[in-house]
């Protein structure tokens, strides 16, 4: 039985919420409920297939005890870098449907990027083979915190994610580390690490008050973050329930917003 668009809209005010929820919704109501709750169809993009099989190799070799050897986390990357390509390439064969990342188009794009992820795997790998006191913090239970999900409740607002990693850094305790293979965010922008290490609090009184991104880019960590308040994270995750719930979905177009669109091709308030 189909789910009518009025049936979503109502099942979204009161499912749980996520960074990725929030950070859309605060750049763009109407693109996300273009994409979440009209379902329209999405522009592929390979920097999406990169990110999720670079974040799988490096998953398998932290969970290898980092014995892993690189053949075979590079490996893992291409199993899930090939999938996922198909898979796109399957709902769109036709490359305008493609995004294009600067001058490459969508098609192009696709196959360079199964260099540059191998390549940023290697990095990783490298980087905790040169940096071994960087170690991966373990739960009560000992289970290392690779992937750690968490499912809090902020202020009557149910949050759920999965952090990267929490790294036992000899200089700075216990940080939230999340893994980036494009841009990372500002200095500024902490939204993401305050709102692991929130959970983390909650969930297992671990107190993190820093937190960095390994970067893809560089094949190191970035400069260290000192994290925010909890009250500026709850009040965020709170503003943007509030606004799904009463059906506010207003545009925000601007060209730097709207040309990394998804959903820009059903979107009349585009301006790329």
């Amino acid at each position: 039985m189909s789910v009518t668009m009025e049936e979503r809209a109502e099942a979204y005010k009161t499912k749980p919420r996520s960074v990725s929820q929030a950070k859309q919704y605060e750049q763009c109501p109407h693109a996300y409920f273009l994409t979440r709750i009209a379902r329209e169809g999405e522009l592929q993009a390979a920097w999406l297939a990169q990110g999720v099989a670079v974040h799988a190799a490096a998953e398998a070799w932290e969970k290898s005890g980092r014995q892993m050897a690189l053949d075979d986390a590079q490996a893992e990357f291409g199993r899930v870098y090939t999938r996922m390509a198909n898979e796109a390439l399957e709902a769109e064969p036709d490359e305008e449907g493609w995004q294009a990342s600067g001058p490459y188009p969508g098609f192009t794009d696709l196959e360079r990027r199964w260099s540059i992820g191998r390549e940023q795997v290697e990095s990783y790998v490298n980087w905790y083979k040169t940096h071994p006191e960087e170690t991966v913090w373990k739960s009560a239970d000992g289970v290392p915190a690779i992937e750690q999900r968490f499912d809090v409740t902020l202020d009557g607002v149910h949050v759920i994610g999965f952090i990267d990693q929490v790294i036992e850094h000899p200089k700075h305790g216990p940080l939230v580390r999340d893994i980036k293979t494009g841009q990372i965010p500002a200095m500024t922008d902490t939204f993401q690490l305050d709102t692991y290490a929130l959970a983390l609090q909650e969930q297992h009184g671990l107190e993190c008050s820093a937190g960095d991104y390994w970067s893809g880019k560089t094949g190191r960590p970035s400069r260290v973050r000192r994290l925010g308040s909890a009250a500026e994270v709850v009040d965020r995750f709170k503003a943007m329930d509030e606004g799904v719930k009463a059906g506010d979905f207003s545009p925000s177009p601007a060209p730097e917003i709207c040309q990394r669109c998804p959903v820009r091709r059903s979107c009349r308030y585009d301006v790329s």
